[in-house]
């Protein structure tokens, strides 16, 4: 097999379920064995309009995640068809520019009968017009969901279309709609608008609050946002994200954080003993909980493990400069805690893996459907070995999670046996998703001299991981393999060094990505390379 072209494997087939048609009558003649009278077996032809109400609704709403389009096409083919579609077609609707208009009611009046009558959850940008949203938002006779998303550049109050000049005080005071906040940018704000937040957002409506992380590192106090937080009265989410260290909340007195279900923290300086931990948050009701960039350390000698047995995710990753002489501590206290949350579904972490035992991830194994399972040293320097998870434990796992469907792990060739390593990861059964990071397998000679010999190595490499993996695949087919090499990122940060920066120069990079991802309808498998930028 060559591997200069775009790979293309098909999947054996699988004798295991037999897939058989039901058989159509022929209409031939049979005899019965009493009366030897020849007996007619019409073929018989069905219809949607044979199906219950209630079968349908099903069949639409799948069909409405899968295909929009043929959703709306079937609508026109009867009006029993309408009546049951249009109000699952229009139950979510995201309004836009044209739909807004005053004139809309003219030229689309059937659309926006429709919308008015059906429609529960609507989608809105900032830049909208905020009257002219408001109208239409008003005349909504379900509304149950207000999903609103910050696009733009600099906010400034007043300069968007803010949610509470959107509804209505009478949707305000009654709490009946669920307001949801994403994209929400950190503003420095002046003494006038130092709770501008509280101005722009009904808090008793609001049941998730998603930040988006700011051009620059936010280090101004986060009065503003916690005081938007003090003020709700039903939110579940919550996420803050920050740069480079980041800042914390500071509390006074008896304030305390409303209880979350799902919390993010990225980039979150943590810095709470245990005695402000349990007089300012509330994690009674934390399912949810994802630390990126945030000092582990600090965090999990300040909240008490029996907080946390709830969790339903953990993930937890800090390549940052955080007490980095604490790591060691910081694994070991990560592979306690697993041990005591009762049942995790989706479990990513970055330690330094020695110290994270495999019992660690047993103890999840009826109930984990997500792993990430990543040492620190990674991929970014290819002189340094990145432990291995041995191929006897990655066995052991895949006999007893039976319902991972998703992976991520690493994978250095120099201090594992690869084919036994890829033998455990086929033996999954309904592992379909994978992020397997490896190491270049480019060195630099002692020269320093970069020599073409028309070969791409760490193309080639890839894929004979790909074939192994889709050639001794049990189990559920892969859906999508991604071969991580040299510690490749979307935006990338090249390896420096004089030799490095000539072969990047020359176009040869030691952080590659290759993605293999299965065709729905053949089955066959294509193996492309994913491209990303440089940061300069």
């Amino acid at each position: 097999m060559t591997w200069d072209k775009v790979t293309l494997m098909s999947y054996p087939e699988h004798s295991t379920l037999t897939s058989t048609k039901p058989r159509i009558s022929s209409g031939k003649t049979i005899k019965r064995m009493a009366t030897n009278s020849p007996v007619q077996h019409p073929s018989q032809i069905w219809s949607l309009d044979n199906l219950s109400t209630e079968l349908l609704v099903l069949i639409f709403k799948q069909l409405r995640d899968i295909d929009s389009r043929t959703l709306a096409s079937a609508r026109q083919l009867s009006r029993r068809l309408e009546s049951i579609i249009a109000p699952i077609q229009f139950d979510t609707f995201h309004l836009n520019e044209r739909i807004i208009t005053p004139h809309a009611e003219t030229h689309s009046p059937r659309l926006c009968q429709y919308l008015y009558t059906y429609t529960k959850h609507v989608h809105v940008r900032s830049d909208l017009d905020p009257e002219n949203t408001a109208r239409v938002l008003d005349r909504i006779q379900r509304l149950s969901s207000l999903r609103w998303r910050y696009v733009g550049f600099r906010p400034h109050p007043g300069s968007t279309s803010r949610p509470s000049c959107l509804l209505s005080p009478n949707h305000i005071r009654a709490n009946e709609i669920k307001l949801y906040v994403e994209d929400l940018p950190f503003v420095r704000f002046d003494y006038d608008f130092h709770d501008a937040y509280l101005q722009a957002f009904p808090a008793r409506n609001i049941v998730s609050l998603k930040m988006k992380s700011p051009a620059e590192p936010f280090t101004t106090r986060l009065e503003s946002v916690k005081h938007l937080l003090l003020q709700t009265h039903q939110i579940e989410t919550f996420h803050y994200s920050d740069r480079g260290q980041g800042t914390q909340f500071s509390f006074e007195g008896n304030e305390r954080l409303p209880a979350f279900k799902d919390l993010l923290l990225r980039s979150y300086d943590w810095n709470h003993d245990t005695v402000a931990f349990q007089k300012h948050w509330d994690f009674s009701r934390l399912r949810d909980l994802t630390l990126i960039d945030v000092p582990l350390f600090n965090f999990l000698s300040s909240v008490p493990s029996a907080e946390l047995r709830q969790l339903r995710t953990l993930h937890c990753e800090d390549f940052t400069t955080h007490l980095l002489d604490k790591r060691e501590e910081v694994s070991v206290g990560l592979y306690m805690l697993a041990k005591q949350i009762h049942s995790l579904h989706i479990l990513k972490v970055t330690c330094h893996t020695e110290l994270f035992p495999v019992d660690g991830i047993l103890h999840h194994a009826d109930s984990l459907r997500t792993l990430s399972f990543r040492d620190y040293v990674g991929f970014d320097d290819e002189t340094r070995p990145c432990p291995t998870m041995r191929a006897e434990d990655l066995a052991q796992l895949s006999t007893q999670l039976v319902n991972l469907h998703t992976a991520e792990l690493d994978m250095d060739a120099q201090i594992c046996e690869p084919q036994s390593f890829l033998c455990a990861l086929c033996g999954f059964p309904r592992l379909e998703t994978l992020v397997l990071h490896t190491q270049t397998v480019l060195r630099i000679p002692d020269d320093g001299v970069y020599y073409r010999d028309g070969t791409d190595a760490d193309y080639e490499a890839a894929a004979r991981i790909v074939s192994a993996l889709v050639q001794g695949k049990r189990g559920r087919p892969w859906l999508r393999v991604t071969i991580n090499v040299g510690g490749w990122k979307p935006v990338m940060v090249r390896r420096v060094g004089t030799a490095w920066r000539e072969w990047n120069r020359r176009g040869v990079y030691a952080e590659r990505c290759f993605v293999l991802e299965r065709d729905a309808g053949d089955g066959a498998v294509t193996l492309r390379e994913e491209m990303g930028s440089t940061s300069d």
